[in-house]
């Protein structure tokens, strides 16, 4: 199924790129193409998981697998509401086939547990959420100060639309950390005997909860500028990026 999902992610790159050249049908076809490619490594993760009793995500090239996929799904659900967006189908498949590439290599979790899965699918779409947060508010920065500029140039999402998706982003991205040190919690007990473990990963995820918490609130509160606020999104997705990449469990 993985290499099924390969090929149709490989194809629809060729079409997205296909679509540059002013061939809307090709761009229509990449969209199509690419469902069907995700369904295919959906159905390789739910197949691993009903065979080994647990999730591929046991390594990080698991866990960078499932959350490149993520962003396939999100993109498809954008370019149904803004169809400008078509034109990024190319990159978006190729981050697909290249996220399902890091899945071959991939080795289940040591830990066969229900509770250890659901701690890792939060914590991917806490991921998400938190660098599509960050995205939107980047791009909203850059929109703003065009313009103040008084650039005009086409913009493939409007104004209004960032500063809602950065918002629920945050929102979201607040939510997700929540289940994941839940879950997390529950998992610890059944395998170390208690709720909560010195590992750094564990103390650096409940400081990135902590920091979507109070930003979240301030948001609110409205204590924050519009721009104070995205520049904090951005700094969240960044502080996810390093927490994701660079910090690891010590068991």
């Amino acid at each position: 199924m993985l290499f099924g999902s390969l090929s149709l992610y490989f194809v629809a790159t060729l079409l997205g790129v296909c679509a540059l050249f002013k061939r809307p049908l090709c761009g229509l076809l990449s969209v199509l193409l690419m469902l069907p490619a995700f369904g295919l490594y959906f159905f390789s993760l739910f197949y691993s998981y009903l065979r080994e009793k647990t999730f591929p995500l046991g390594d990080p090239y698991g866990f960078i697998s499932f959350l490149g996929n993520l962003f396939v799904p999100t993109f498809l659900f954008l370019t149904y509401k803004y169809r400008n967006l078509l034109g990024f189908a190319h990159l978006v498949a190729f981050v697909g086939f290249l996220a399902t590439l890091f899945a071959l290599p991939s080795s289940p979790s040591p830990y066969k547990s229900t509770l250890y899965g659901l701690h890792l699918l939060f914590a991917s779409l806490s991921y998400l959420f938190a660098l599509m947060g960050g995205l939107s508010a980047f791009l909203r920065l850059i929109l703003e100060r065009r313009l103040k500029k008084h650039v005009f140039f086409q913009a493939y999402v409007p104004l209004d639309s960032l500063r809602r998706a950065e918002r629920l982003s945050i929102n979201l991205a607040f939510l997700g950390f929540t289940f994941t040190l839940i879950f997390g919690s529950l998992w610890a007990r059944t395998q170390f005997g208690k709720h909560w473990i010195d590992d750094p990963k564990l103390i650096t995820t409940l400081l990135l909860w902590l920091y979507y918490a109070l930003l979240s609130h301030l948001n609110l509160l409205k204590k924050l500028k519009p721009r104070r606020f995205s520049e904090g999104v951005i700094l969240g997705a960044i502080f996810s990026l390093i927490n994701l990449f660079f910090v690891r469990h010590n068991f």
